[in-house]
């Protein structure tokens, strides 16, 4: 399978997790409503990138400018409702503030628009992927579940513990790829697109098995 055949079948997993969660929508938790919508602003950004490569301009690095704040707001609001009680509330809002400010100034005096947004990208990751350690902490702190298997949640963060720690050292080595070579930009595409690809699984499984945990 070409790299372009990967990435186009990650994607198609995107939408299908998106459909699946439509008809599990009834289901789905309060937790597992607010990461829905991640993934529908998933769906939503692929689908305008189409837009914009065929009607506006061929670069779609603007639109990480945009994506990458907006996501990481929904995470860390799905991060907050799971953690509340075990991480103070104050922290969430102070991470987010942050995070915005500096999504605001990256491409003002830092990374323009034209350029891709690996630092914000990689910063978010790292985030992230704290916040579902930290999840994963709690559960084995509280020892409440006895089928971890049949819990969506649990599912959903495995998914992005995974896609994220790799994330943050896609986003980390980003210019650095692209100094070195472009087959080694391309092997890098590659991996991106088989983690994508697991990430979106693996969050269909969780959005399926939504009904058998409640």
């Amino acid at each position: 399978m070409s790299i372009s055949q990967l990435v186009k079948f990650s994607i198609l997993l995107n939408y299908l997790a998106f459909i699946i969660g439509i008809f599990r929508y009834r289901y789905f938790t309060k937790e597992l409503k607010t990461f829905f919508y991640f993934v529908a602003f998933g769906v939503l950004t692929e689908t305008y990138t189409k837009f914009h490569q065929h009607f506006i301009m061929k670069s779609t690095t603007p639109i990480g400018h945009f994506y990458f704040p907006i996501a990481f707001f929904i995470l860390t609001l799905f991060y907050y409702q799971l953690l509340n009680k075990y991480i103070r509330p104050i922290y969430f809002f102070i991470v987010i503030g942050a995070y915005e400010i500096y999504c605001i100034i990256n491409p003002l005096l830092i990374q323009s628009l034209l350029e891709y947004s690996s630092l914000v990208g990689a910063i978010g990751a790292l985030i992230v992927f704290i916040f579902s350690v930290a999840f994963f902490i709690k559960i084995m702190t509280e020892a409440k579940i006895e089928k971890l298997s049949r819990e969506p949640l649990i599912w959903i963060n495995t998914a992005v513990l995974i896609y994220y720690s790799f994330n943050f050292f896609f986003f980390s080595l980003y210019n650095l790829r692209v100094i070195a070579s472009i087959e080694l930009a391309r092997i890098a595409a590659g991996f991106f697109g088989v983690f994508n690809l697991l990430f979106y699984s693996i969050i269909t499984a969780g959005f399926i098995i939504s009904k058998k945990a409640d």
